[in-house]
């Protein structure tokens, strides 16, 4: 098992890890969201659960399965159904054209932008956050590998028909934090 993957088991076998509440973009975008879901790097489920509840049928992707095993212990005793996949993206194929949602919240992995977007069907839609390079002044995350810089989303997903594009410090629960936020339509023609 890699240190990475070891440090996210850990984190989500212990404390409070996955009762966090669902990314408030995602809930302020949320009646635009139907049908079938895909949710990469899920963690407890804390936005895959979200969706859920609102009567999307989710698919919930990470490496971590103790992460996945919150996220389908809450699902049970919700009588929700969640399917939840452990796999890791850096090799895991996501499947083209099955999604009507696609999300990835606070994870950067910029190998998946193309996958992510041939994931979801034509029409469908795309929503993103994750940390902006500014985030650094705050600590985490502080890598440059894990953090955008001021544009790069918007850029990648410049083939699809970018509905709400926003960066910027944003209250995030009781913390602020620098973000990149998009919610995007994939063209009708599909994506290459």
């Amino acid at each position: 098992m890699s240190t990475e993957r070891a440090r996210w088991e850990e984190r989500y076998s212990t404390g409070d890890a996955g009762h966090d509440p669902p990314s408030e973009f995602l809930v302020a975008h949320a009646a635009l969201l139907h049908g079938r879901a895909l949710d990469i790097a899920a963690g407890a489920g804390r936005n895959a659960l979200f969706l859920t509840r609102r009567g999307l049928r989710v698919d919930a992707i990470d490496h971590a399965l103790a992460g996945l095993r919150r996220a389908q212990a809450a699902a049970r005793s919700e009588h929700l159904d969640l399917r939840t996949v452990q796999a890791d993206l850096e090799t895991f194929p996501l499947p083209h054209d099955c999604y009507d949602v696609a999300i990835n919240i606070r994870y950067l992995q910029r190998s998946l932008f193309g996958p992510l977007q041939r994931a979801v069907k034509p029409n469908g839609i795309i929503l993103c956050e994750t940390f902006l390079i500014d985030q650094q002044t705050f600590g985490h995350p502080r890598n440059p590998a894990f953090l955008l810089q001021r544009g790069e989303l918007q850029a990648a997903f410049s083939p699809c028909e970018i509905l709400v594009y926003e960066e910027g410090l944003f209250d995030s629960g009781s913390q602020q934090a620098y973000l990149a936020r998009m919610l995007a339509r994939r063209p009708a023609r599909g994506v290459d």
